[in-house]
């Protein structure tokens, strides 16, 4: 029998119906499934330690070579209320962000609003979890995941939803995360393992949203209203043209050395890799 493929999922309540089919046995035979935060993800899929992980999206300029599976992520169209810069003061006045130490992807969105939207560059720090210490030391924190999300933000302070800000100056969604891999690993059973969990993840929203608990407590409500009505699990021809308008404007800031190539995988060329290559965003020498 073949090794076992390592699969890696972000450790946080919105990957629950990605990965829902697979946590409960789906292709056991098949797949070991772990988790970690994004930036660790992308740690052990640069190490190779992992042959798959749903990565934060600003991986693909900083890892070679990687490919996305087609039709699935991670993604808003509109308000996340999971990806924050909460502040002391309004954002114009802002001269420093302590960076959350959990996100990439959030990190440079941040940075690239602030610049483009405010015309605001302040000053970058190191952040920690505690959003206390963070205001401390700066006068505004990006915060991602489960504790931006449950954790209600300091009274007397400005909070600004990212995802929220990003489609409404561009018209688009945007995309945190993708299923990522090295270059071949993923084939169509692998492909069609992927998309049949996220199905049964999305049959069981009410289930996840009453069984999740964030430190200690469970809070069904708003988890059940994130996962139907904030977070998206499709990745198509709009989600494409988000990261390319994203990778552009982090290149611009120099946030990044270079704009990535976006790499479908699969040789077999699908719907979503036409409506792709018409726009420009791939070429068709990738199927």
């Amino acid at each position: 029998m073949a090794d076992k493929l390592n699969i890696g999922a972000v450790s946080y309540l919105n990957t629950l119906p990605l990965v829902h089919g697979m946590a409960n046995g789906l292709a056991a035979d098949r797949i070991r499934l772990s988790y970690a935060t994004p930036a660790v993800l992308a740690d052990r899929l640069a190490a190779r330690e992992l042959d798959v992980a749903l990565l934060p999206v600003i991986e693909l300029a900083r890892i070679p070579e990687l490919e996305i599976v087609p039709g699935l992520g991670i993604t808003t169209d509109g308000p996340s209320r999971s990806v924050l810069l909460v502040s002391r003061r309004p954002v114009e006045q802002i001269t420093s962000v302590a960076l959350d130490p959990d996100s990439r992807t959030s990190n440079v969105l941040c940075q690239v609003l602030l610049a483009e939207v405010w015309n605001n560059r302040p000053e970058t720090v190191a952040g920690q979890r505690d959003l206390g210490d963070c205001l401390r030391s700066a006068d505004a924190a990006v915060r991602i995941g489960d504790k931006a999300l449950f954790e209600p933000a300091p009274r007397q302070t400005y909070v600004y939803d990212l995802s929220e800000i990003w489609t409404r100056e561009t018209k688009l969604p945007f995309v945190f995360a993708a299923w990522t891999a090295r270059a071949g690993v993923v084939d169509r059973e692998l492909y069609r393992v992927l998309h049949a969990s996220r199905r049964e993840g999305s049959k069981a929203i009410a289930r996840i949203a009453q069984d999740y608990r964030w430190s200690g407590t469970a809070r069904p409500e708003i988890a059940r209203e994130y996962l139907s009505e904030h977070i998206h699990f499709r990745l198509g021809a709009a989600e494409l043209r988000a990261m390319e308008l994203f990778f552009r404007a982090a290149h611009e800031r120099a946030l990044i050395d270079s704009v990535p190539t976006i790499r479908l995988a699969l040789q077999r060329w699908t719907g979503c890799h036409e409506t792709a290559a018409e726009q420009g965003l791939i070429t068709r020498s990738a199927r």
